[in-house]
C-alpha cells in the first residue's frame, strides 16, 4: 500500500508538472440550473438581457472571454452607445492583451494626447489600455484627442477593428475603391480602405437602404456582435481552424490518492468531421462551450454530441454544440464557399455559402454592366444588402429562395477537402454553367468541416472570348 501511495504521489507531481490536472476546486459562484438532459447549464447573462435579445449570444460570448463587463447594478445597457474608451479596452481584451495593459497602467508614461489629463482624470484604470493600444498601432496617426467619453461611431469602430486584425495594410491599399452605398460621400477618405476591409471581413456591414450610416453611434450590444467577428478573424490569424463533426469519444480522467480527488483539467476528444475522416485533440475541462441555452461546461460533452469546434495547436480553444432538432439539412462538410467570377465583360458572377454552427447563409448574384449609371447601382446595392448578413445585427431576415438555391448549388458541387486546386475550380464553373474560357478573373475560398482551407486565385491575361472579339473587330476595321 505504502509503494502504491508513493507511486500515484510520484504520479500526481508529474501530471502537475506537464500542468494535465489540478486539484479540484469549487467553480466560481454562477447562474445554474439542471436541463432536461442532466447538463448543468450556465447562464452568463445581465439583468436587462431582454432589451437587445438579438445580441444575447454575442454577449455572452464576449462576457464568457471577459472581453465585456457590465455595471454594478447587474445590467449591461445593451442600447446604450459605446463610448470610445470602452471600445478600446474591449478591443484590447479581445486581442488577449490584458495583462500587458494591466501593467502598463502603473508606468509612469506621459500620453501625448491634448485631453490626456481627461483620460487620467476621469479613467485612470483605462490608461494602460490605451498605451497598449498605442503600441499596437489601433489609433489614427492623426488622432490628436483620444475623446474617451464621446461615442464610438460606425467609422471609428470599423477603423479601430481593422488595426486590431493587423490589416492596415489592406486598408491603405483600398483608399480608392469607394464603396456603392448612397451616402459613400460621408464617409471621410482616409477611412475609406478601412470600411472596405471590414465589409470584406465580414466585420460589418451596411443598411437595407443601401446606407453606411459612418456617424451612427454604434450601441454596446452592436458592439459585443463586432467583437464576435473580429475575434473569428483574430482566431484565423493565429493558425487556428474550425472542424464541425460529432463527438465519437470525449474522456475526463480523474485520480484519487488517499481520501483526495484531483480533477483532470484536460481531456481529449476525438470528433468525426462532415468531411468524412476522424481527429483527437485535446480539451480543458473546465472550457465554456456555448450551446442556445448558453454556455455547459467541456467535461459535460458526451459521445454524440454535434459540435463546432475551434482548434489551435491540437487544442479546442472554443466549442459551440449545436442542437440536433435544429441543425439544418446542410452540405455539411462545408463551412463556407466563396466565389467571384469576374468575365471582363461586364459579367460578375458571386456566390457566398456559409454553414454556421448549424444554420446556413447563402447569397448568390449575377451582375450585368457594371458601369451602368447611379440608380441601378443603387438598386443592386439594396439587394444585395437586404441579403447579406449584418455585422452590427444578427440579420435573420434571409432571402428563403436564394438560401434554397445556394444549398443546391453547393451540393451539386459535392466539393471535397481530397480535391486538387483544379478539380474545384472546374467543378465550381461546371455548376455555375461559366465557360472556363471566358473567365478573366475567378477567386475561390472554401473551408471543410475537417479545418482545411484552400484558396484560388487565377486571372488571366486576355479571355478567349475577348481575343475574338478582337479579331472581329479588327477584320471590321479593314
Amino acid at each position: 500500500m505504502k509503494k502504491l501511495r508513493t507511486f500515484l504521489s510520484l504520479l500526481l507531481v508529474a501530471l502537475f508538472t506537464f500542468g494535465v490536472i489540478t486539484p479540484k476546486v469549487s467553480a466560481k459562484e454562477m447562474k445554474t440550473k439542471i436541463n432536461e438532459d442532466g447538463r448543468v447549464q450556465i447562464i452568463l447573462e445581465f439583468d436587462d438581457v431582454e432589451e437587445a435579445k438579438w445580441a444575447a449570444e454575442f454577449i455572452a460570448k464576449m462576457k464568457a472571454k471577459n472581453v465585456i463587463s457590465g455595471y454594478p447594478d447587474g445590467t449591461f445597457r445593451p442600447n446604450q452607445p459605446v463610448s470610445r474608451v470602452e471600445a478600446i479596452v474591449m478591443a484590447v481584451r479581445l486581442m488577449g492583451l490584458e495583462k500587458e495593459a494591466q501593467a502598463k497602467s502603473a508606468e509612469n508614461v506621459k500620453l501625448h494626447f491634448k485631453d490626456a489629463a481627461l483620460l487620467e482624470k476621469q479613467y485612470p484604470w483605462a490608461k494602460g489600455y490605451v498605451i497598449t493600444a498605442l503600441e499596437k498601432g489601433l489609433f489614427d496617426t492623426t488622432e490628436e484627442k483620444i475623446q474617451p467619453d464621446k461615442p464610438a461611431t460606425r467609422v471609428w469602430v470599423s477603423s479601430l477593428l481593422v488595426r486590431a486584425l493587423g490589416l492596415q495594410a489592406d486598408a491603405l491599399k483600398q483608399m480608392t475603391k469607394i464603396p456603392v452605398f448612397k451616402d459613400a460621400d460621408s464617409i471621410p477618405a482616409g477611412a475609406i480602405g478601412y470600411i472596405n476591409v471590414a465589409l470584406e471581413q465580414g466585420i460589418i456591414a451596411g443598411y437595407p437602404d443601401n446606407t453606411f450610416k459612418p456617424y451612427k453611434n454604434v450601441t454596446r450590444a452592436e458592439m459585443a456582435a463586432l467583437l464576435d467577428k473580429t475575434g473569428n478573424g483574430l482566431l484565423e490569424n493565429t493558425g487556428a481552424v474550425t472542424v464541425y463533426g460529432t463527438i465519437t469519444d470525449i474522456n475526463f480522467v480523474s485520480i484519487s490518492v488517499t481520501d483526495k480527488v484531483y480533477e483532470a483539467t484536460t481531456g481529449t476528444v476525438t470528433v468525426r468531421t462532415f468531411a468524412g475522416d476522424s481527429a483527437t485533440y485535446f480539451i480543458p475541462a473546465d472550457l465554456m462551450v456555448q450551446n442556445k441555452d448558453g454556455f455547459i461546461r467541456a467535461n459535460q460533452l458526451a459521445k454524440g454530441d454535434v459540435v463546432t469546434l475551434v482548434i489551435k495547436d491540437n487544442k479546442v480553444i472554443e466549442a459551440y454544440l449545436l442542437d440536433k432538432e435544429t441543425v439544418e439539412n446542410t452540405e455539411p462538410g462545408i463551412l463556407k464557399l466563396e466565389v467571384q467570377v469576374d468575365t471582363g465583360e461586364g459579367r460578375e458572377y458571386k456566390l457566398e455559402y456559409k454553414n454556421e454552427k448549424g444554420k446556413v447563409y447563402g447569397e448568390v448574384k449575377e451582375e450585368q454592366g457594371k458601369e451602368n449609371d447611379e440608380d441601378e447601382n443603387e438598386d443592386n446595392g439594396d439587394k444585395n444588402n437586404e441579403d447579406k448578413n449584418n455585422g452590427d445585427k444578427n440579420n435573420e431576415a434571409k432571402n428563403k429562395e436564394n438560401i434554397a438555391l445556394v444549398k443546391e448549388l453547393v451540393e451539386k458541387m459535392a466539393l471535397t477537402s481530397e480535391m486538387t486546386k483544379q478539380e474545384i475550380a472546374d467543378r465550381v464553373l461546371s455548376v455555375l454553367e461559366i465557360d472556363e474560357n471566358a473567365v478573366k478573373e475567378l477567386e475561390i475560398e472554401v473551408r471543410f468541416a475537417n479545418g482545411k482551407k484552400v484558396e484560388i486565385d487565377i486571372e488571366k491575361e486576355k479571355t478567349k472570348q475577348a481575343e475574338e472579339k478582337e479579331d472581329e473587330e479588327m477584320e471590321d476595321d479593314d
